[in-house]
């Protein structure tokens, strides 16, 4: 996952899954120091699909749900 924030680019390699009977919070938090919005995110979904979602002028302080192909939810 790739964001930028002005002059501020970012990326960040989310691994999902765990150990027996283990679980990981599923949210990342894109920390933006002190500028005031997301200006695009870049999601590279793992195979088969491979898939890449664009979005851009996210909201910031709070959180979003991003579904593969569907885009933000709810």
């Amino acid at each position: 996952m790739n964001w930028q924030a002005g002059d501020f680019k970012r990326h960040i390699c989310k691994v999902a899954g765990g150990g027996y009977l283990s679980s990981h919070d599923p949210r990342l938090v894109l920390g933006i120091g002190a500028r005031t919005r997301i200006n695009s995110l870049e999601i590279k979904w793992p195979p088969p699909s491979n898939r890449v979602d664009r979005f851009t002028n996210l909201p910031i302080d709070r959180y979003v749900t991003i579904v593969e192909g569907k885009g933000i939810t709810g």
